[in-house]
């Protein structure tokens, strides 16, 4: 019993992380259309604009885990990034590295002018977090009279300074161990068999799809995995970000002596986004009860379109995983299929953020005309048999099982019809109120919430809420799936007080 209540604060913990780290994921997509607009027109300017980006993974990881772990984002943004700087020069005077010895790559690297030892984005989340735990455990604190200008918020960024420091003095001795176990999992990604590395990494993001916890397994194979040497000496770690710095540096094949096959931890979305997701959708649309299907079309239909444009897969994915877990296991089966076919086929096509035809056309066929050997058409090659697949599977699945997909069965309405400011307070209310909320925020589709007392949450009302789906985390995590309106419910939440009237709001059941 002891061992599954620390597994569920595990998860629940790293539900948070993952969290955190949407945010200075999402600034990706700026750096990479100015990479790929700026190389297919030729203007030099616009790819360094791009390039800086990618250049300062770090700073942007520290300053964004900061404000997505922090709940005031203000004090602890401008802490992480005190302590990215203290950090590094702690580290760059206990070791002695100098620039020179930075420019040689390997071990060492610069970090915003710093020699310093190669720590990629993890530095910076580690920054990011100790600014985090720094505001949640300070901002309120009270010190004597005599001092107290130091008190509350103004105390964070010292506290944090403090313990940068003491971090920039122990690092230098375990680093070593932790950057030989990201060295030897590096090897075992980018080895010989990396048709099954692809396989894997498809497989394993898609199963962790209802949980969030994609967004923490695929970051170390983007950002840190791997290396490329520049033709200046400069060490780039991640599938990405190679990606992106090949793109800069004309590297046509997308390979290296240092890394090959750029992109295989990317590429593999596109047949899913592109063909197999809407398919699904189509299926289930015809499997739809007769006078369902109206209602049924306007679901799967914006469903598959925001799928097919942006690559955003929850309000696909959640209209079938939490109610067939065959159709949940042939999904991730099928994603790492892709993923290996697309790495089988030769294909080098990245994404910036999502898989959709706007990625598809930045990253696969713009840089084709320059002699980028992208092979975007093995995402067509791949699609369209899968595409094909997914039909037919989801519509035998659906009859055979009587799978409750949309138009199968009745649902509450609130959200087509309701204000994202009644909806936060029939979330609150279903969560026990205000009080009970720990932490408020949202991702791109989720609205994510740790509450103190999940005895609180009324299950039956979330659930009576025409979300795409309700998730619990751990012991206390909640995630509610709303689409594109998920930051707006945040916000509206954050704008209220504890109100015991939101309590008296009803879900009424749709006509």
């Amino acid at each position: 019993m002891l061992i599954l209540e620390k597994l569920k604060s595990g998860v629940s913990g790293l539900s948070s992380i993952g969290r955190a780290l949407m945010l200075p994921i999402s600034l990706l997509p700026a750096a990479g259309l100015l990479l790929a607009f700026g190389d297919k027109l030729g203007i030099d300017l616009m790819t360094r604009a791009g390039g800086v980006i990618f250049d300062n993974l770090p700073l942007l990881f520290a300053i964004g885990s900061a404000v997505g772990l922090a709940s005031e984002s203000g004090i602890a943004a401008l802490s992480a990034a005190v302590s990215v700087l203290i950090i590094n020069t702690t580290t760059s005077s206990v070791l002695g590295i100098t620039p020179e010895m930075a420019m040689q790559g390997g071990k060492y690297a610069m970090v915003l002018g710093i020699p310093t030892l190669q720590m990629g984005v993890f530095g910076g989340l580690i920054s990011g977090v100790l600014a985090a735990t720094c505001y949640n455990k300070f901002h309120r604190i009270q010190l004597p009279e005599f001092l107290g200008f130091f008190s509350g918020k103004r105390f964070v960024a010292i506290a944090t300074a403090f313990l940068s420091f003491l971090l920039g003095l122990v690092l230098p001795h375990i680093w070593g161990y932790v950057q030989g176990g990201i060295d030897s999992l590096s090897g075992v990604v980018n080895g010989q068999n990396q048709a099954l590395s692809t396989f894997v990494f498809g497989l394993v993001e898609r199963a962790l799809i209802p949980l969030g916890l994609h967004h923490v397994w695929y970051p170390s194979f983007w950002y840190s995995f791997g290396e490329y040497i520049t033709p200046t000496g400069q060490v780039v770690h991640g599938d990405q970000t190679i990606w992106f710095k090949m793109l800069a540096d004309g590297v046509k094949s997308f390979s290296s002596p240092t890394y090959q096959n750029a992109g295989k931890f990317m590429q593999g979305e596109y047949p899913l986004m592109l063909f197999a997701f809407p398919a699904a959708c189509l299926a289930m649309y015809h499997e739809a009860n007769t006078n369902a299907k109206k209602i049924a079309a306007g679901i799967l239909f914006s469903a598959a379109l925001t799928c097919f444009l942006t690559g955003i897969t929850e309000p696909v994915e959640f209209a079938f995983i939490f109610v067939s877990p065959l159709l949940y296991v042939f999904n991730a089966v099928m994603a790492g299929v892709s993923y290996m076919s697309m790495y089988l086929l030769g294909a080098h096509i990245a994404k910036s953020f999502s898989a959709g035809l706007i990625d598809y056309i930045s990253f696969g066929i713009l840089p084709s005309f320059n002699g980028f050997q992208t092979h975007y058409l093995a995402a067509v090659i791949v699609g369209v048999p899968m595409a094909i697949l997914y039909y037919t599977v989801f519509r035998f699945v659906i009859r055979k099982f009587d799978v409750k997909t949309p138009g199968r069965t009745e649902t509450a309405s609130t959200s087509a019809d309701v204000s994202n400011e009644e909806l936060a307070d029939i979330i609150m209310a279903a969560v026990g109120g205000k009080s009970n909320i720990a932490t408020n925020g949202a991702c791109i589709t989720r609205l994510r919430l740790q509450v103190h007392d999940m005895e609180l949450v009324d299950k039956e009302a979330l659930a009576a809420v025409d979300s795409k789906g309700v998730v619990y985390v751990g012991k206390t995590g909640i995630q509610v799936i709303f689409g594109a309106r998920a930051q707006f419910i945040s916000n509206e939440i954050d704008d209220r007080g504890d109100s015991t009237q939101s309590a008296n709001l009803k879900v009424q059941p749709s006509s």
